[in-house]
Order: structure tokens, then C-alpha cells, then sequence
């Protein structure tokens, strides 16, 4: 009974919301995220088991069958894991884009998520999920064919970009439109130097088809500060060579160094740890 009221309320007050959000876990060993509204419910990635995505959702007083979609931002299996099992148990719907999906099948891990539930999206042209429009738009990352989105309604936009050796001009187009972001901030440049990783495996987490630095991160933020910029959330921090900690300083070191004011607010997604339901009105801020 107490359940099912705390489900009820939260239900209630997704209505006033423009957007929610909540991580289920962001990093290596797993991520998948949940965006809706009061009309809209996708997951971001399916990294996890399937067990732990569907109880994060009940935690959170969402019901599986009720998401209407999972966008696969690409194939690497910390973002597809669970992918197959939701697929037959559940008959989720997913996008990806045709080369993502080659490599789905293609991934013994994976090869037997429902082809009935696959619909192929292309980076850059729109489409809708109940009120969100969703734009793809293409990020440099060692994967088939790795893409971050653009979620916008008439409240505003959602900017996710996780797994990216640079930020680039489209995806800095996108990002910069964000009032609500998730970003990612995957590693501490001297820890990674220090850390026990091999040289060929830190010269590839450097690369343009690696991941976010703390620096890179920190100074994309630094120029894209805008009044609409509400919240920020720093995501895939890299459980040896980073730390929430290191990843928030160098945020507020290079806001400092500036002589600016950060007028977002700014936190870090845990790597196994559930977030709460962060709520959105963006018309009051919260």
C-alpha cells in the first residue's frame, strides 16, 4: 500500500514537470538513463541487466512496459548489455542507427535482441516520441557508429553526450542549445598518467575517438554557459582515473580562473549507484 502510494504521488507530480531524469548507472561498468515527461518515457543505453534497469524503474515509480523507447547511443556493450533481454521479455522498442544495429547482431552477447523491436534513426533528422523530439547527432567515439541526442519540446532541451574523444561542431551545436545536460567528464589527466593503465590504452582513452578529460569538459562548459543552462550533470567518470571530486574542481577551478559565475547547477552522476528522479520546471528553474 505505501508502494503504491509513493508511485501515485510520483505519477502526480510528473504532470508539472517539463522534464525528469535519472541515472541507473553511468560508466564502464554500465549505463542506462531515464528521460521522460508527462507524456514521454525512453531510457538512453540498456547497459545494465535487465533486472537492474526494470527495478531502478520501480524505484523510481516508472513501470517498464510503459517505456515507449530506448535510444542506443552505440554498440559497446556497457550501453547494450541488457538490450536483448528487454527486447523478448518485454518487447521495448529501440532505435539505433543501421550501423549500430549491424553490430549489435554482430556481438555474440547481444545478437539475439528482437529484430521487431529495432527502428533505424538517422543522425540529424528528427523524430518524435510522444512530445519529445529527438535529434541524433553523430560524436567521435571508437564504435560503429556512435551518436549522442538532442531531446527538445516546447519547455525546452535535453542535451546527452556521453563516450566522445572531442566535442565537435555538430555535437557542440546540439549541446549548446542544452538547458538540462548530461555530459561526460571521464577522466583526471594526471591520474591517468599515474594510473595502471598501459600506454596504448591511455593513448586511446586521449584520443579523438576516446573520451572527455575533467579539462575538456570543464572548458566546454565555461563556453557555453547560457542563461537557459539550468543543469548540468557530469557522467562516465572513470572509476580509476577520475573521481566525482576531481571532476566537479576542475568545473569550478576553470569557472574561477575566468573570473565567471556558474549559473547552473552542476553534479556527477555515480558510476553503479542509482540516482534520485531529478524534476524539471523549467519555467521556474527547479
Amino acid at each position: 500500500m505505501v508502494t503504491f502510494a509513493k508511485n501515485w504521488l510520483l505519477d502526480l507530480f510528473s504532470q508539472f514537470n517539463d522534464f525528469e531524469a535519472c541515472s541507473f548507472g553511468s560508466g564502464s561498468s554500465g549505463n542506462a538513463y531515464y528521460i521522460g515527461n508527462h507524456d514521454a518515457a525512453i531510457l538512453i543505453d540498456a547497459g545494465l541487466s535487465s533486472r537492474k534497469i526494470v527495478r531502478g524503474l520501480e524505484e523510481i515509480g516508472k513501470n517498464i512496459r510503459n517505456i515507449q523507447a530506448i535510444l542506443i547511443s552505440h554498440d559497446h556493450i556497457d550501453h547494450i548489455k541488457g538490450l536483448p533481454d528487454l527486447t523478448q521479455r518485454f518487447n521495448t522498442p529501440f532505435y539505433a542507427t543501421a550501423r549500430t544495429w549491424e553490430a549489435i547482431l554482430g556481438n555474440r552477447l547481444t545478437r539475439h535482441t528482437r529484430p521487431s523491436c529495432f527502428t533505424p534513426l538517422t543522425p540529424l533528422a528528427p523524430f518524435r516520441i510522444g512530445s519529445l523530439e529527438i535529434t541524433a547527432f553523430p560524436v567521435s567515439h571508437d564504435a560503429a557508429d556512435a551518436i549522442g541526442f538532442n531531446i527538445r519540446t516546447e519547455a525546452g532541451n535535453f542535451g546527452f553526450a556521453t563516450d566522445l574523444g572531442f566535442i565537435g561542431k555538430e555535437a557542440a551545436h546540439f549541446l549548446r542549445q542544452s538547458n538540462i545536460m548530461i555530459l561526460e567528464s571521464n577522466y583526471d589527466d594526471e591520474m591517468l598518467a599515474k594510473g595502471p593503465y598501459p600506454p596504448y590504452l591511455q593513448n586511446r582513452i586521449r584520443s579523438h575517438s576516446g573520451h572527455l578529460s575533467n579539462e575538456q569538459t570543464a572548458r566546454f562548459l565555461l563556453e557555453c554557459q547560457h542563461p537557459g543552462l539550468t543543469h548540468v550533470f557530469l557522467a562516465h567518470l572513470s572509476e580509476h582515473n577520475n573521481t566525482p571530486e576531481a571532476a566537479l574542481k576542475a568545473v569550478e577551478d576553470h569557472f574561477a580562473a575566468a573570473k565567471r559565475q556558474r549559473n547552473f547547477h552542476l553534479s556527477a552522476f555515480d558510476r553503479k549507484k542509482r540516482s534520485k528522479l531529478h524534476q524539471f520546471s523549467l519555467h521556474y528553474g527547479f
